[in-house]
């Protein structure tokens, strides 16, 4: 199972793509109450998260990469850290990004 994840404007036009980072949902999606957003990603089709949204994201993430000693989770929430942040307003960058999961 491979789980895809880009940064999209709202025009359609993907910013940039992450690589494989299906050991992260795997890993979260049995604790939604630990995890609710990445818990909620769909293995199966798409998960589409807003700016708001990725600032709660991130909070997630931050707390896994706190429990977990795997070189290679580390590796893939970093990936998907630094994605998150895309969405996140700044100085010059459009505000109408998200943050797209690409389930198979």
């Amino acid at each position: 199972m491979g789980i895809s994840v880009r940064v999209v404007e709202y025009t359609g036009q993907i910013v940039t793509e992450g690589g494989d980072i299906g050991a992260v949902i795997r890993a979260t999606s049995s604790d939604a109450a630990q995890y609710p957003l990445l818990a909620g990603v769909d293995e199966y089709d798409d998960t589409t998260f807003n700016s708001r949204q990725a600032a709660m994201l991130i909070a997630e993430l931050e707390q896994l990469t706190a429990v977990t000693d795997d070189r290679n989770l580390h590796e893939a929430i970093a990936q998907l850290i630094t994605l998150a942040k895309l969405l996140v307003p700044a100085p010059r960058r459009p505000h109408h990004r998200r943050l797209v999961f690409n389930g198979d």
